[in-house]
């Protein structure tokens, strides 16, 4: 099955330069090694081996890809140092370098492996069909493969304009369509309500932002998204744009051991979609054609302002199920916009 990759109506950035996009596929029962060899073969490119847990394939068809146990602590090495100081031997054919090939194997079903690609301009999304393929036929399990798979597919898509106004249509829109998302993409049930990594934005926060009054300085909007969200684990996580922006004022809100994970990009890092390599139809395709609608959205201030008057007289009915009502209120609004005209 294959989907169309959908274009945003930006192309470029504010200074003129095409804009791109990185993936992150977070995947269960791949050794780090074989993965590598596998996207080699599918892709080109030359490998470097950095640790067991931890691979580059430079040079592909995608630029390069970094393929690793997604654990900090074997990633790091940090073992090693005292181990090194009694003496051991780390190099290859030695017994802690065979240990540690072993450990990856080992760990293949409990620490996902990630694939992480470099920025890919848009054009060329296409092109993540093979690499989805390979590792498809590798063996890569999915969110959907076991219920302690909490697996997810991130995009990190470069941002338009990094001023306050810009940023801050795509924060409303985002939240606009979330229950959207949520209610016809069926998010698993382990990320969504067993773990951290997409909890949901504080009622209060979209409360604040989705009021067609409020109007905030860069400065202000980003000191009210860390008021109410000092953490990543968002489903649209902001914190990379804002350390690049505000350095301080990020690492003095979110917690020390989230301070090393972030890392400064002029791109936001949408979370919320599974990652269901293995499953029949699936592409990522998907993922990305609704961060489309996302962008579309930001870019029709008029229709924009109307969803959030919509949204916050949806607010003032009761609803046992107010997502659900919403999701559905979303639909007939869209359907009259751009959804019916093919856009």
């Amino acid at each position: 099955m294959t989907t169309d990759y959908l274009m945003p109506p930006t192309m470029n950035n504010e200074s003129g330069l095409p804009r791109a996009a990185g993936f992150e596929f977070e995947l269960g029962n791949l050794p780090v090694r074989e993965t590598a060899k596998a996207l080699q073969g599918a892709l080109g490119g030359d490998i470097t081996v950095l640790s067991p847990f931890e691979v580059e394939l430079e040079g592909s068809r995608l630029g390069r890809l970094k393929i690793e146990r997604d654990a900090e602590l074997l990633k790091s090495g940090k073992y090693r140092n005292w181990l090194v100081d009694l003496g051991v031997n780390f190099e290859p054919g030695s017994l802690a370098h065979d240990i540690e090939v072993n450990l990856d194997n080992a760990t293949r079903n409990l620490v996902p492996c990630e694939v992480v690609t470099a920025p890919i301009e848009l054009s060329q999304l296409e092109d993540l069909g093979e690499l989805t393929l390979a590792l498809s036929d590798l063996g890569a399990e999915g969110t959907q493969d076991s219920v302690v798979y909490a697996l997810g597919m991130h995009i990190n898509i470069g941002i338009v304009s990094d001023s306050g106004e810009s940023l801050l249509r795509y924060l409303q829109s985002f939240l606009l369509l979330q229950a959207w998302f949520l209610e016809y993409s069926n998010i698993d049930t382990t990320r969504r309500f067993f773990t951290n990594y997409i909890a949901p934005f504080p009622a209060a926060y979209m409360k604040l932002i989705l009021d067609v009054d409020y109007s905030p300085s860069r400065v202000r909007l980003i000191n009210d998204y860390l008021k109410h969200n000092p953490t990543r684990n968002r489903p649209l996580d902001m914190l990379p744009i804002f350390v690049e922006l505000l350095p301080e004022a990020v690492k003095t809100s979110i917690k020390r051991d989230e301070q090393d994970l972030v890392k400064g990009r002029p791109a936001f890092h949408y979370r919320l979609p599974d990652c269901r390599i293995n499953s029949p139809g699936w592409t990522p395709a998907h993922a990305w054609n609704q961060w489309v609608y996302i962008e579309r959205l930001a870019s029709d201030p008029v229709l924009l302002n109307e969803l959030m008057d919509a949204w916050v007289l949806h607010q003032q009915n009761f609803s046992i199920t107010p997502n659900h009502s919403w999701a559905a209120q979303l639909t007939t609004l869209l359907s009259q916009k751009f959804l019916s005209s093919g856009q």
